[in-house]
Formats: structure tokens, sequence, C-alpha cells
């Protein structure tokens, strides 16, 4: 079975003959990777030359994407399967720090180099995420909350004309709020401190 039988376009989506700008397009990215992909052996419909462009037929060019990416899907459940494999056999399914010191040096360089190998393609596929980049996040979002809250008893005061006593109650919630959420993220971060620098996005 052919890439284009095995992969037609997707229902609604009529064939056509396009331009890299249109193909660039159709596959949200850039024609920079259009032609990344084209010197890559995705097939082209017209070889582009001074004064004319390349021509690509849309169903040739979304069959053989999705076959490379089916392969490169392939490629890494195989490389994590490995992975999974050898933790078995290195620690029994229980990958701790006192079992990994039992093995010899050139075990655990097998096993650094399979973790590393899986965490590098997860990453690749966005199933990781490096834990500076979180962090980053984290603390950019605590700050806007932090002064938004902290910012809310002063507003509630002017806006909706709170008492002394009214606006020292507000001020202790947002404490309270500021405190709770500081725990939680700092529980997150410890949680995630064996991480080996990557972090599970969220889905």
């Amino acid at each position: 079975m052919s890439d284009r039988e095995k992969y037609p376009l997707p229902r609604g989506v009529k064939d056509a003959v396009v331009n890299r700008a249109q193909l660039a397009e159709a596959f949200n990215t850039t024609e920079p990777t259009i032609d990344r992909m084209r010197r890559d052996g995705m097939p082209v419909l017209e070889e582009g030359s001074n004064g004319r462009s390349y021509q690509f037929q849309l169903s040739d060019c979304y069959a053989w994407k999705m076959a490379r990416e089916s392969e490169k899907r392939a490629a890494e459940e195989q490389v994590a399967d490995s992975v999974r494999q050898l933790r078995m056999e290195l620690l029994g399914g229980d990958h701790n720090e006192t079992a990994e010191q039992l093995f010899s040096p050139k075990q655990r360089k097998e096993l650094y180099e399979a973790e590393h190998a899986y965490n590098k393609l997860a990453a690749m596929r966005g199933d990781l995420v490096p834990r500076g980049e979180v962090e980053g996040l984290f603390n950019k979002v605590f700050d806007l909350v932090r002064k938004a809250v902290n910012g809310m008893p002063d507003r509630l005061s002017r806006d909706a004309g709170l008492t002394g006593r009214q606006a020292e109650q507000a001020v202790a919630v947002a404490d309270d709020i500021l405190g709770e959420l500081h725990r939680t993220l700092s529980e997150f971060a410890d949680s995630a401190e064996a991480g080996n620098g990557f972090l599970e996005a969220a889905e």
C-alpha cells in the first residue's frame, strides 16, 4: 500500500496543486521548513527555477508527512520500550539510587545513556519540558498573582468603601491565599526534584 493510500487527505479536504507558501500555510509551518522537508525527500510535482515557483501535490505531501511522522513515533516507541526493558533487567522494576549502587560502572552507564535518550525523545515530542522553563513560567505567574492579590485590599477599600477593619481582614485573606499558593508550588517543585532537569508536561 502506498503512502497516499495509507494516509489520504482528511475528509472534506480537496486535493490541489500548491506552491511553497501555500503548503507552508496548510502544514502550519514556515517556508524554510518546507524547503528542508523537500530536501529530505518530500515529493515535488514541479521543480522551481528562476521566476518559477515549486509546485506540490497536496495529497502526496500530506501522505509523505504523515508517513514520516508515523516512522518517527515508531522509532521513539522502540527506544522507550528498550529503556523500560533495561530498567526491568537492571533494576528488577524498581529504579532507585540504592539499587543503582549494586551495578557495575558499565551497567550504570548503560542505564543513564538509555534514560538520557528516552528523555531527549520525550522532550522532542513535547512530553517533557525543561525544568527551568516551567519554573520560569511559575515564577512569572506567581509574581502576577502576588501583585494582584496584594493590591486587592487597597482596590476594595477604594472601590467598595471598606472600613479600616474590613481592609485589615482583606489583607489577612490575601496573605493566606499567597501563603497557600507558595506552599503548593514549593511542594510541586520538590516532588520533581529528581526529574533530571525535566518535568512532565501537563496534559
